[in-house]
């Protein structure tokens, strides 16, 4: 059926060029002249004569490309009755086509559905015709950049349809633009299904093996008459191609008559789909990232300054900041969700280009096993692994800005129901959370994929931003400041372990762990002297403790506390008995309220304790004592060890 289609559109070229091939044969300075003697010019008249038959039947391979796939000068145009393509809905209902004429809408002219179009590609004499090409550079090198062309404006043409009338069934992507993560997952998914269609479409096309031809001896793009190949014969002539293509790059590079690659093909074909993907995933990041301006209404937000100034000039009261805190860091987890579904596709299609590169050079390689390949295959930057990496720098940078910003806004955010702590805690959880889920974080070095010094640089800066250690170390020193009781050192606490969990490294929680510590620790010890001195209060230590303080301050040579107002022997005596009678049951806090840690609150009973011991042992040991003064301390019945036996807990 392919011949018959051949056959068909080379109709009319057949004739136009055997009438030409008539005229030279029946030239009468031809070999086959009469007289029978061979001129002395002859055998260079009969190689131009082949030269020339040669180079017109590639003329007429490349043009039948061209009229069967319908590009370059067969491109359908609107003089001949065709139309522009289609690219939403709203243009299909203005042209009101009849069904029969939708064939027309094909972006190469002749197909009736994109299937049959992306099939037309992957038939056996297309990919024929271009491998016989090859022995004529220009016209393969013009042909598949043509195609590549035809390709690109398929390519964008699906998309615009996917995002403005939906593609094969598929609902529009625009109507998902509400939800940001949604909208750019569709978005890249859509463009990474093309990236895999167009990978496989272009790796079918260039790729052709002599085996195809169910001949083994065909050589040169003829096939043996014996109907069995000489392998011998094969091998010289690869050998004395070989030895013209050196001589022929030069030539061809001169010209630039170098075809593409199979990775120039597809960044060719990518090439219209990444502008349009990525100016619309930088517009969502910008709108996530706004804060405090009218941009935030768009997903929701609010414009959280003059909002709740005009709420407060009002008389209202200070219920958004729930609703703000909620708002901001929904925003913060949607740009890192963004951030992690571009890392996903960038990684795979970073996979998928090493894969074909790998797929590329074994296939040249086995053209030629002992020489190097004809054509040298450089890395080519494709579109679309440009727009994610681009777009990750940017969406890592907006994130990065977005969680100092909400740091900066704790104590603008907090309320009675939630303290900046608990903020901080939320928020660390969620992107931790996001981050296990997201199949992008799975493995963070991408260095090993192939990329270059300067990309591996860039992603390992975006790397170090999107990580746990970035987090967790900015929302600490963010909400330090603001760590007054020990339920916000807790929730602190929680996060840490619920980060650590979540993939970061057990040193620094280790760190930020112990820093915690320290703040909880001058909060428990500043609790604790409270608590101490109303204990004091209780057991009747506090009068004489508070005097032996004053007497100290004024303190000369030769005073006693006997002497001293208030630390008389009545009043001394009075204090202790008190205080020993108080031991049977002492009035130690247990802080049930105030701490909810148990270990915490057991830690402070117990210094609350010891500071006790302390203020009894310091009064014991100057009332027996040179500063003492007292006719008899038979009244201190217990000494400090005992007494802190009576108060352990």
């Amino acid at each position: 059926s392919s011949g018959r289609v051949q056959n068909k559109h080379s109709y009319e070229l057949d004739n136009r060029y055997d009438d030409d091939g008539m005229n030279e044969d029946n030239d009468p300075d031809s070999a086959s002249a009469p007289g029978g003697q061979l001129g002395t010019h002859s055998a260079l008249r009969m190689m131009e004569q082949l030269a020339s038959r040669q180079q017109r039947a590639h003329e007429r391979l490349y043009q039948f490309l061209q009229f069967y796939l319908g590009i370059g000068n067969a491109t359908p145009s609107q003089t001949h009755g065709h139309h522009h393509v289609p690219t939403s809905s709203s243009d299909m209902h203005h042209q009101n086509h009849r069904p029969s004429d939708i064939a027309l809408y094909a972006s190469l002219g002749r197909f009736h559905s994109p299937d049959e179009m992306d099939e037309a590609y992957t038939l056996p004499i297309l990919r024929r015709s271009l491998h016989v090409l090859r022995h004529s550079p220009s016209h393969r090198c013009h042909a598949l950049e043509l195609i590549a062309a035809s390709r690109r404006t398929e390519v964008t043409r699906r998309f615009l349809l996917g995002l403005t009338s939906g593609y094969e069934g598929m609902a529009p992507m625009e109507m998902r633009a509400h939800d940001p993560v949604a909208y750019v997952g569709d978005m890249l998914a859509f463009a990474f299904r093309a990236f895999r269609v167009e990978g496989e479409l272009v790796k079918s096309l260039m790729t052709w093996r002599d085996e195809e031809d169910g001949s083994d001896g065909e050589e040169e793009g003829g096939l043996d008459p014996g109907g069995q190949g000489d392998k011998t014969r094969g091998a010289k002539s690869r050998k004395s191609d070989d030895e013209e293509k050196g001589n022929m790059d030069e030539d061809e590079e001169e010209r630039g008559d170098v075809p593409m690659d199979l990775t120039e093909m597809l960044a060719q074909s990518m090439g219209g789909l990444a502008r349009p993907l990525r100016s619309r995933i930088s517009q969502v990041v910008k709108s996530l990232a706004s804060q405090g301006n009218n941009d935030d209404r768009e997903y929701g937000g609010r414009n959280s300054l003059t909002g709740r100034a005009a709420i407060m000039d009002a008389g209202g009261s200070n219920d958004t900041d729930e609703d703000e805190a909620s708002s901001s860091l929904n925003r913060l987890v949607a740009i890192f969700s963004v951030c992690g579904l571009l890392k996903f596709y960038g990684s795979a299609v970073r996979k998928a280009l090493k894969n074909l590169q790998s797929s590329q050079q074994q296939a040249s390689h086995d053209d030629d096993e002992d020489e190097d390949p004809y054509y040298f295959y450089e890395e080519v930057k494709n579109p679309f692994l440009l727009t994610c990496d681009q777009c990750l720098s940017e969406a890592a940078d907006s994130y990065v800005a977005s969680l100092r910003a909400y740091g900066a806004m704790l104590g603008f955010h907090s309320g009675p129901d939630e303290t900046e702590a608990q903020l901080a805690q939320k928020a660390i959880v969620r992107i931790s959370e996001e981050r296990v889920a997201s199949p992008g974080f799975a493995e963070d070095s991408l260095s090993e994929d192939g990329t270059s010094p300067s990309a591996e640089k860039e992603e390992g800066l975006v790397s170090k931003q999107l990580s746990l250690a970035f987090l967790v170390g900015t929302m600490i020193d963010a909400v330090m400041p603001y760590l007054r009781t020990l339920d916000d050192g807790a929730a602190i606490k929680a996060a840490l372990s619920t980060a650590t969990k979540c993939g970061l490294k057990s040193s620094e929680s280790t760190q930020w762990h112990n820093q915690v510590e320290e703040k909880e620790q001058i909060l428990v010890q500043t609790l604790v002297d409270s608590e101490a001195d109303k204990v004091l209060e209780t057991c009747g230590l506090s009068s004489i403790r508070t005097s032996f303080s004053q007497m100290n301050g004024v303190y000369v040579e030769g005073m006693t506390m006997a002497s001293y107002p208030g630390l008389s022997q009545t009043q001394v005596e009075m204090a202790m008995k008190e205080f020993y009678s108080s031991l049977y049951s002492p009035p130690i806090p247990s802080f049930e309220e105030m701490i909810k840690d148990p270990e915490w609150r057991k830690r402070a009973r117990s210094m609350t304790a010891m500071r006790v011991v302390e203020v009894y042992r310091e009064l014991y040991e100057a009332m027996t004592g040179d500063k003492g003064g007292y006719e008899s301390v038979a009244f201190l019945g217990h000494n400090p060890d005992q007494v802190k036996t009576l108060l352990s807990i």
